[in-house]
């Protein structure tokens, strides 16, 4: 993503109500992924899982926290509780201290 369309993401974003830090972190992280998925709709306390294949397939997850890379290796099959941070941005009840863009997160059944 080259500047002209990294100020134009956070500028679309912000006008549809995302914070503007959170735009500027989401632009930072998806910056030279190569892989974009698309945003998904989820309601505070939805059950996910996150889409692990999705987030190891980005070209910067090689150089991402080695902690973040550890979290993310060591959650396949665990189902965690929502906590919306904005429409776009899903933090999890059980671990707040990782930000999850809602594309690479997967709605889990409640059946």
């Amino acid at each position: 993503m080259n500047r002209e369309q990294r100020r134009k993401m956070i500028k679309a974003a912000t006008k549809n109500g995302v914070n503007k830090e959170h735009a500027k972190a989401y632009a930072e992280i998806s910056k030279g992924t190569g892989v974009h998925t698309k945003a998904k709709v989820f309601e505070e306390d939805d059950k996910l899982m996150l889409d692990i294949a999705a987030i190891k397939a980005r070209k910067n997850y090689p150089v991402m926290n080695p902690k973040y890379k550890e979290f993310v290796e060591t959650s396949e099959g665990k189902i965690f509780t929502a906590h919306k941070e904005n429409t776009n941005m899903i933090s999890l009840k059980e671990e707040p201290q990782w930000l999850f863009w809602s594309g690479d997160l997967i709605k889990v059944n409640d059946d």
